[in-house]
């Protein structure tokens, strides 16, 4: 089943986690951050303040990716040897979440970096296709998932397993117009690479960098967010998972 199916189904339960108020959310033992959501690359301006959201629970995260729908033609597209990654409506989507669930033991503590991380297997890193959509016109794009603890990774070595204190990145994926024959691929797998995603980058409230109990806008993702991508070999091009 298509991760905007799981997606749609958990929009109602992760909507009433999102605008809880903190007091509320403290007392459930959940812990909500916000982030800034820039792009295009890890040098774009912000494109939707405060636009990424992650709700940690003891049993997984929550993720919710709001920002202005690019709109075709207006933005750069990943260069492919497959079609679909030029403008047209309607265009594809994806949502990437990588996971470090020991951040402190990364290279640089609480400052993973997927291209140095996880070839070197600190941190505990893991990768999560977490939405894929179909979406024409302007508006808003809404990119909504959650993982759980344990739930199959899609890259990397380990799967979630400290969702309170794991240092999380996300990033969209900008696929082109939609091209029937490569679905369900096209919109569950990877392509490009940093220069062509929208990115946000959380780390666990109290960590070094974090804001006071993780409210308020985190710091801006590295310049090497999606390298552990290319260095798995899934950001040349789309791949079935296994």
């Amino acid at each position: 089943m298509f991760r905007s199916i799981k997606a749609l189904t958990l929009l109602p339960c992760l909507a009433a986690a999102l605008f809880a108020s903190p007091s509320m959310l403290f007392a459930q033992g959940v812990v909500q951050q916000t982030a800034n959501v820039i792009g295009q690359g890890p040098g774009g301006p912000p494109v939707a303040e405060n636009g990424a959201t992650l709700t940690r629970t003891k049993n997984g995260v929550g993720l919710a990716f709001t920002m202005p729908t690019p709109l075709p033609g207006s933005y750069n597209y990943p260069p492919s040897a497959v079609p679909g990654t030029t403008p047209g409506t309607p265009e594809v989507f994806t949502g990437w979440a990588f996971i470090f669930n020991q951040p402190e033991n990364c290279t640089d503590a609480f400052e993973c970096k997927p291209g140095l991380d996880f070839p070197a297997h600190k941190g505990m890193g893991g990768v999560y296709n977490f939405a894929g959509h179909l979406v024409s016109g302007d508006g808003t794009l809404n990119l909504v998932g959650h993982i759980s603890v344990g739930e199959s990774r899609f890259g990397g070595l380990f799967d979630l397993e400290n969702p309170t204190g794991a240092e999380i990145h996300l990033a969209v994926a900008p696929h082109g117009v939609l091209v029937p024959e490569l679905l369900p691929d096209q919109i569950s797998t990877p392509i490009g690479g940093a220069p062509f995603f929208w990115l946000a980058r959380f780390v666990p409230s109290g960590a070094i960098g974090a804001a006071d109990a993780g409210l308020s806008a985190i710091p801006e993702p590295s310049t090497a967010l999606l390298g552990g991508l290319a260095a798995m070999g899934l950001l040349v091009s789309r791949r079935r998972r296994s």
